[in-house]
This record gives structure tokens, C-alpha cells and sequence, in this order.
């Protein structure tokens, strides 16, 4: 039987590649055997990325000496494979020297690697900078891991539409300092906007961007695909929806489409506390910018689910990715156990324990990832319990923060476990919560239970003809807190046929 504890995940430490010191960077990459049949009969061009914040790492943050950055980013690539991503987008946010050196020790990590792992720039300016894109561009476009469309580098952009107050300017400023001028200097990008559909002008309601026709149209030939940044409303309150009805707009157009997937959201949780923007005893600010954020629920595996039909079923995009690897004020998928351990250059104040295991739901998610890429349904080997849930009720109110609670992003609230059964029989699901049992009949094949939770102890344990198969026991839900924390924490159990 395989065992992963929420607070103990693969933390066996071990050299990566002969690079890293076993004591310096733990290996965390999931175990190569999984529950499910593992098949490499990849579809054609069908391709899964993860979004990549160049500005932090969990073993030390991109400040670090060459050698050592080099170092964590192998084993962050390795993680990222063991989950079957087969590339990162880099957020470029800042065009300085730190940023270019991190992006520099990437590429060479990929390089020396030499697994086949991909890399594209994201350009994510607060104020763009078009020639530190075309540097960056003339630099690394024709790397060996440079990811390539047809002989063509991808380029992407997060708010691409969002850079001057009309998005027709928009699309004007990139077409002419970007776009033109990089195929001028000897570089033909494969352009794929992010946009927050302002040619739309609809609201990022339950209803969705409906005009997005207009959005595909308002790019013209300067783009060739579209993605859409849907963390915030994927997969409640109307994000599915708006991703598919994109995907259309961009088919019809006979454009490359970019899905997404999330795992959780929590919008502005660098502002609640601990953090660098407030500390406990500074005055409120009156304009709100030390605000506690709004968590958006996700539902665990239903939701992770519910999204990957959609790509499967529906969308049929080129390529999917995966929103986000480690932006770890909003939300990360990287299987790390608590990157308090690790010095990360992120919140560095946050108690052990505020960051959440995600290795649960990306074990989960590595089913998805094949079943996409290959077009079938895995076969499950291992009778499995994943579970993702919030430690925290929404209706307490953190002792020692004067400011009002976290937002509810995805109305109703509720406080629930969400727990994802994979089985190769029927069997019975047994859940304990605090001081509440209750059971469940679950099918063969992949079921999702939503199980209401009190404070105390969360175990889970699959039964079969009155033996018991597995279980696992996760982080006890509290009834006080000091600070809110609206990361989820999950964790998974997985136990071949014939094995206990």
C-alpha cells in the first residue's frame, strides 16, 4: 500500500540528477507508479503547462547563485514531469537583472535535464516593456527547449488586452513593438494572447463573457490562438461555461485555443496576515489595500473533474494549462509538504503549517493529464481516497485580525470535504469527521463525495466485503483561529488489487 499523508509527502531526500545535495533540496516528485495504466500514445501536439512565477522557488527564491538555481529548477522540472506537465510558461513580471538570470538558469536546467521538458515566455508587466521582450525573445527563441509551433517560438501574454485603456490600442501596441518588429529581426512568433475580453465588454458573471466572437475578431491576424485567465470562476459560478464558449469563438476562427485548469483560489491572500503587507498592530489603511482576500471554492477533485470534461468532451483545445505551478499568494500545484521548511523568498512570516499540501489533488490530476493527452480513459489499477478541503469553517472569525473576513468568491458557502474515490470494484467509503461517522456505497471507476465537516479529526478508510482496503487521516478541521487560511489541504491513499 502506498500511504501520502497530508503533512508528510514524499519527504524522502535524495540527489537530483547529481547536481543537488540530498540535504539541500528533498526530492518531491510523485511515485512513478500510479492508480492508473500508464499510457505514452500521446494525441499529436496535445500539450499540458504549467504557469511558472519566475520571481520565487520553493528552495530559495530566484536571487540564488547560478549553480543553486540551476539546481532547484531541475528538481522543480522533475516534479513537474512526475505529474506528466510537459512544459512551464514563465511569468515574466519585471525586466531586470534578477529575472533574467533566474530565466537564464531555467533554460539551462532544462537543457542539461535533457528530458524533453519545454519553456515560453509569459510576459506579465504592470507597465510593458517591449524591448526587454524582444531581447528575451532574440535570446531564447531558438533554445533546444524552447517550445515550438510549426518552426515558430510561442510568445503568450497575461492581460494582453488590458495594457492601454482601448483594447483596439492594445492589440495596436502589440502588433507594432512586439510582434512586427521580433519578425523584422529574423523571429516569427507564434502569438497567444490572454485576454480579459474587453472587446466583450461583458461582466466575468455567472452569465460569462458572451460577446467573445468580438474578442477572437478584435485580434485580427495578430494572434494566433487565444487563452483566457479563469482561475478566479473555474470550475463555479460560470467559469466552464465561459472557457467553452471561447474555444468556440477561437475554432471558429480557425485559432489555436489554450484551456486552463485550477485547483483552488484565493485572490489577494497575500494581503491577509501573516504577510508583508499588514502586520498585526499597524493601523488599518482606509483605501483597502491591506484587505483580507476572497477565497473562490474549487471542490477538489469534483471541480478538477468537472474542468477536465470540459476540455475532453467539449473545448478540444491544442493545449491546456495549468493555473498555477507556484504563485503562492493565490495558488500553486507544486507537491510540496510546507514550503515554510524551505527558505522561498515568499511570506516569509507565515507561521509552518499556513501553505497547504497539494500533492493529493496533483496525483489526481495526473489521471486527467494522460486521459487528455491520449484521447482514453485510464484503466485504474489502485483502489484510491483523495480529499481536498479548506481546515477552517467560514463562519469563524480569526481572533487576532481586527479586519473584516475573507469573501466568499463563488457563492453558497459551505464547509466541506471533498473526497474523490477511484476504484476498480464497488466499495464503502467511510468518512469520520470530528465526532460524526457516516458511510457510503461508491462505484467502480471515479466518484466524487461531498461530505460536511465539523471541527476535529478527518479520516477516510475504503471498505470491501466488510474488510478494509486503506485509509489515511488528514489535517483535523480547527474551531479558533488567529488568522484565516483559505488554502486546502489534501492528501491521497493508494492501494494495488490483491495489496494492503
Amino acid at each position: 500500500m502506498k500511504f501520502i499523508p497530508a503533512l508528510a509527502v514524499c519527504l524522502a531526500l535524495v540527489s537530483l540528477c547529481g547536481v543537488a545535495n540530498a540535504q539541500e533540496i528533498p526530492d518531491f516528485r510523485l511515485p512513478s507508479k500510479t492508480f492508473f495504466d500508464a499510457n505514452t500514445k500521446f494525441q499529436k501536439d496535445r500539450k499540458v503547462f504549467a504557469w511558472y512565477m519566475v520571481c520565487c522557488g520553493p528552495f530559495g527564491g530566484n536571487e540564488q547563485p547560478k549553480p543553486k538555481l540551476i539546481a532547484q529548477y531541475k528538481a522543480e522540472i522533475q516534479m513537474a514531469q512526475s505529474m506528466g506537465i510537459d512544459g512551464f510558461g514563465l511569468d515574466i513580471m519585471q525586466p531586470n537583472a534578477v529575472y533574467h538570470a533566474a530565466v537564464d538558469a531555467m533554460f539551462d536546467a532544462a537543457k542539461e535535464l535533457n528530458t524533453g521538458f519545454k519553456l515560453f515566455l509569459e510576459c506579465d508587466y504592470g507597465k510593458p516593456d517591449a524591448a526587454d521582450y524582444i531581447n528575451l525573445m532574440k535570446t531564447y527563441s531558438k533554445h533546444p527547449n524552447y517550445f515550438q509551433v510549426k518552426g515558430r517560438p510561442l510568445l503568450c501574454v497575461y492581460a494582453a488586452d488590458c495594457i492601454l485603456p482601448k483594447p483596439a490600442d492594445s492589440v495596436a501596441w502589440w502588433r507594432d513593438q512586439v510582434v512586427e518588429p521580433l519578425k523584422k529581426q529574423g523571429v516569427d512568433a507564434y502569438f497567444v494572447p490572454g485576454t480579459f475580453h474587453k472587446f466583450g465588454n461583458s461582466p466575468a458573471d455567472a452569465g460569462g463573457w458572451q460577446n467573445l466572437d468580438a474578442d477572437v475578431a478584435g485580434w485580427g491576424d495578430v494572434a494566433d490562438g487565444h487563452s483566457a485567465w479563469q482561475i478566479q470562476l473555474s470550475p463555479i459560478g460560470g467559469g466552464i461555461g465561459a472557457l467553452e464558449r471561447f474555444a468556440d469563438a477561437s475554432q471558429k476562427a480557425k485559432k489555436t485555443w489554450m484551456s486552463t485548469v485550477s485547483t483552488h483560489y484565493w485572490v489577494g491572500a497575500y494581503f491577509s496576515l501573516p504577510s508583508w503587507h499588514w502586520v498585526l498592530g499597524e493601523p488599518l489603511k482606509a483605501d483597502n489595500s491591506n484587505r483580507n482576500g476572497t477565497y473562490f471554492e474549487h471542490a477538489g477533485g469534483k471541480g478538477l473533474d468537472a474542468q477536465w470534461s470540459s476540455i475532453i468532451n467539449v473545448q478540444h483545445p491544442e493545449w491546456v494549462m495549468l493555473l498555477t505551478w507556484n504563485d503562492y499568494n493565490e495558488s500553486y500545484m507544486e507537491p510540496i509538504d510546507d514550503y515554510k521548511k524551505y527558505k522561498n523568498g515568499t511570506l516569509q512570516s507565515a507561521h509552518l503549517g499556513w501553505y497547504k499540501p497539494q500533492a493529493g489533488i496533483g496525483e489526481l490530476n495526473r489521471y486527467y493529464v494522460q486521459w487528455y493527452k491520449t484521447g482514453s480513459r485510464p484503466k485504474i489499477t489502485a483502489d484510491s481516497i483523495f480529499y481536498a478541503y479548506v481546515t477552517q469553517s467560514y463562519k469563524l472569525k480569526a481572533s487576532k485580525d481586527p479586519r473584516p473576513g475573507v469573501g466568499w468568491g463563488n457563492p453558497p458557502a459551505n464547509d466541506s470535504l471533498y473526497v474523490t474515490t477511484a476504484l476498480t470494484a464497488p466499495a464503502q467509503l467511510k468518512v469520520v469527521s470530528g465526532a460524526t461517522a457516516t458511510s457510503y456505497d461508491v462505484a467502480a471507476g471515479i466518484t466524487h463525495t461531498v461530505v460536511p465537516f465539523e471541527p476535529g479529526k478527518q479520516s477516510f478508510s475504503l471498505w470491501r466485503n466488510g474488510v478494509q482496503i486503506n485509509s489515511l487521516e488528514g489535517e483535523p478541521v480547527v474551531d479558533k483561529i488567529d488568522f484565516y487560511d483559505y488554502y486546502p489541504t489534501t492528501g491521497y491513499v493508494e492501494t494495488p488489487v490483491g495489496k494492503k
